[in-house]
């Protein structure tokens, strides 16, 4: 087989084409002019395109109402812990504190200022209570057991106007607990019995 060139070549204008004459072919859309007017707009009389509505706003009210219960909770909780410690360390714990304080300071007429005594008993003996023989008292426990140097409260029993407070004390490095029973005076809390310094 060979090339002959005297055969007209294959697919020839001569072989009629089928279909209509002048028509593009079969695929490619036809060509339509771009509408007049606002882009994306239906054509007079048309039908607009389905849009998706914007979406809905979420509302936050389960946000709010959850942050104003936490919030409430925790205003409560501060006010019960400052009526607590307005009625425990305001109250009896805070007078024997500052008593003890006073005591590690060898401030004994300071001390003495918290306690509402009659009498103290010492070695058997029993003596008429004032800030002098309180001070005595105190400053021969120090030449004796050493200074007090450090206390903390380790419990508050409160009932009505009477309070036992019971107070763990270092004397020359050795703890010791002291028990202090007060009573509240007017709006005063008082040492009125106490089983060591």
């Amino acid at each position: 087989m060979g090339y002959d060139p005297n055969q007209p070549p294959y697919g020839t204008p001569n072989q009629p084409s089928y279909g209509v004459p002048n028509q593009p072919p079969y695929g490619v859309p036809p060509q339509t002019p771009p509408p007049y007017g606002i882009p994306n707009q239906p054509p007079y009389g048309g039908v607009p395109p389905y849009a998706q509505p914007p979406a809905q706003k979420r509302s936050l009210k389960w946000l709010w109402i959850t942050l104003g219960i936490v919030v409430g909770i925790f205003v409560l909780a501060c006010g019960g812990l400052a009526v607590l410690g307005g009625t425990l360390l305001g109250g009896p714990s805070s007078a024997a504190d500052s008593y003890y304080k006073a005591i590690e300071s060898q401030d004994y007429n300071t001390a003495y200022s918290y306690m509402k005594v009659d009498t103290f008993t010492v070695g058997g003996q029993t003596l008429q209570a004032n800030a002098t023989v309180f001070s005595q008292i105190g400053n021969a426990l120090d030449k004796e057991r050493g200074k007090v140097t450090k206390h903390s409260i380790t419990s508050v029993n409160t009932d009505n106007d009477n309070s036992t407070v019971k107070v763990e004390v270092t004397r020359n490095g050795a703890p010791y607990t002291v028990t202090l029973e007060l009573t509240k005076i007017g709006s005063d809390w008082k040492i009125t019995k106490l089983d060591n310094v």
